[in-house]
């Protein structure tokens, strides 16, 4: 199997907007889309970010006990 892409890569972070603000600052990134509490995601809060092709999907737990806090 050969690969010939990737359409994102999503990281578990400990804090998503503290981590999107320094891939901002940082590195240059731009936030695009974001799902959380006010979207109706009780559990998990995710930014999506990009720069050119790239997409990074930044997601933190708001909840202990759920699959992404236990990692």
């Amino acid at each position: 199997m050969k690969i010939t892409g990737i359409d994102y890569l999503e990281l578990y972070v400990g804090n998503a907007r503290q981590a999107a603000h320094f891939y901002r600052t940082a590195l240059g990134f731009t936030p695009i889309a974001a799902a959380g509490p006010e979207t109706g995601v009780k559990d998990c809060l995710s930014i999506v970010l990009a720069q050119g092709q790239v997409r990074l999907v930044l997601t933190s737990s708001l909840r202990p006990g759920n699959q992404i806090a236990d990692r």
